[in-house]
C-alpha cells in the first residue's frame, strides 16, 4: 500500500481515539449527574445535552472522515474512488451500525429533556436513554478493538 494511502486511512483510528475517549466522559453522566443539586445539576445537565448533541455531529464527521480517505485510498491504489469504498471487515460494517445507536441514544435523550420540560414523567425515556447508551458503549468498545485489529492489516 502507498505511504499516502496508509496515512489517510490511519486518520481516521487516531481521530477515533479523541471521540472515544469524549464518549466515556459522556457516558460518566450517569454516575456523576445523581450526586449533583440544583442550579449545578442544570448547569451539568445543559452541558451533557450539549456535549452529545455536538458528539452526535463529530461522530458524523468521524464517518465521513473514514468514508472520504477509503475513497482517497482507492483512488491512489487502484485509480477509482470506488475501489475501496465498500467496507472489507467486520470493523467496517458495524460503524454504521453504531452511528445509528448513536443517534437513537441522542433521540431518547431528546425524549427524556422534552418530557423534564413539559412536567411529564422521565422515567420511562430516561431507562431507554440509558440503556441503549450502554449498549453503545458496549458496541464502541468492540468496534474499537476490531478497528485496533484492522489498523495492523493497512499498516502490513
Amino acid at each position: 500500500m502507498e505511504p499516502l494511502s496508509t496515512a489517510l486511512l490511519l486518520i481516521h483510528p487516531f481521530l477515533a481515539i479523541l471521540l472515544v475517549l469524549w464518549l466515556v466522559r459522556q457516558h460518566g453522566w450517569r454516575k456523576g449527574g445523581g450526586t449533583l443539586k440544583g442550579e449545578a445539576r442544570r448547569e451539568a445537565l445543559a452541558e451533557h445535552v450539549r456535549s452529545g448533541e455536538r458528539l452526535l455531529v463529530a461522530t458524523v464527521g468521524l464517518v465521513l472522515v473514514a468514508v472520504l480517505a477509503r475513497a482517497a485510498a482507492g483512488y491512489i491504489e487502484e485509480g477509482r474512488i470506488t475501489a475501496m469504498l465498500l467496507p472489507s471487515s467486520l470493523h467496517g460494517w458495524t460503524g454504521p451500525l453504531g452511528l445509528w445507536i448513536l443517534w437513537t441514544t441522542v433521540r431518547h435523550g431528546r425524549r427524556t429533556l422534552a418530557a423534564m420540560e413539559n412536567k411529564e414523567s422521565i422515567a420511562a425515556p430516561r431507562t431507554r436513554h440509558g440503556r441503549v447508551a450502554d449498549l453503545m458503549l458496549i458496541l464502541v468498545g468492540i468496534h474499537a478493538f476490531l478497528g485496533f485489529l484492522y489498523t495492523f492489516t493497512v499498516l502490513s
